[in-house]
């Protein structure tokens, strides 16, 4: 399986990963367009929502930049990490470091500095409907998920410098729908989204005592508009990420089917149900093949 799953490791190229990206940024464009064309109080909360997925899809292509995966030369997925974290206030040489203790560190909230600040979202503990419901009716998941600015980071500065521009634009344009699309999508949905992402992704799971194949779950979801909705870059397999951080995001499909030889792989909950967030430890850890990072 070693040697199958070693060809799936080569990421697009740079011309495909331009394209992609291209869409991303044209698609905010279009869904700001399309809210001030609508003029109502309603579809700027849609265009809001739809514009925050296509922000999650530019972070988590930071994410992808971040292992080297998103295109085939590393040097472009730098500069794409290092250009995308300016719209997303975070800053990309921390994201780094941040995001390769989590993968080293999964389940030890000393050390992943990644889930440190989420702590008090007891991701280690049984997910349940009221647990959920409080933080989304408290606004928690506001409080954890917004990036932390600070000024003295160059890509934060810009960042602002760069949200003060448009927004100051879009003001003196007289286009507030547009305004409002943007503040609700960055202040908001897309908190909540990476919020509920990270439930599906460990929740219940958090735990240093598991074995790494139990300590992150796929969320696989068929249905095409659902899944572009809640994984814009087909990142419904968390738990094949941790086992190869390296995998390129289109070929997750694939090194699904080859994991599912595997008994161990095989017999856990992949599909999108709630029964998957039952799926916490029924059978005796054992290493799959591949599971370290």
């Amino acid at each position: 399986m070693t040697l199958r799953m070693k060809h799936l490791c080569t990421p697009q190229s740079m011309m495909k990963g331009s394209l992609f990206l291209a869409a991303y940024l044209i698609s905010i464009v279009v869904l700001l367009a399309l809210a001030q064309a609508t003029h109502h109080s309603f579809t700027t909360v849609v265009f809001a929502a739809l514009t925050a997925v296509t922000l999650k899809g530019l972070n988590n292509i930071v994410h992808e930049c971040s292992h080297n995966s998103f295109s085939d030369s590393h040097s472009y997925n730098d500069r794409v990490g290092k250009l995308l974290c300016i719209p997303l206030l975070i800053n990309f040489v921390a994201y780094k470091k941040e995001h390769r203790s989590h993968h080293m560190h999964l389940g030890n909230y000393a050390l992943d500095d990644d889930f440190k600040l989420r702590q008090n979202l007891d991701h280690n503990r049984p997910i349940t409907w009221s647990r959920a419901l409080h933080d989304l009716i408290m606004l928690r998941f506001v409080w954890f998920y917004f990036p932390r600015i600070s000024m003295k980071k160059p890509s934060h500065s810009f960042g602002l410098a760069f949200y003060v521009g448009i927004g100051a634009a879009l003001y003196i344009a007289e286009m507030n729908y547009a305004m409002w699309t943007l503040i609700l999508a960055h202040a908001a949905f897309l908190p909540l989204l990476r919020y509920l992402i990270d439930i599906v992704d460990h929740g219940g799971l958090y735990a240093i005592e598991l074995d790494e194949i139990y300590k992150s779950r796929n969320f696989i979801i068929h249905n095409p508009v659902l899944r572009t909705l809640f994984f814009p870059r087909n990142d419904c397999y968390h738990l094949i990420h941790h086992l190869y951080p390296y995998l390129p995001v289109h070929c997750f499909g694939k090194a699904h089917e080859l994991l599912m030889e595997d008994p161990v792989y095989a017999q856990l909950l992949h599909h999108a149900s709630l029964k998957t967030f039952g799926n916490r430890v029924m059978i005796e850890p054992k290493h799959v093949e591949g599971s370290k990072p």
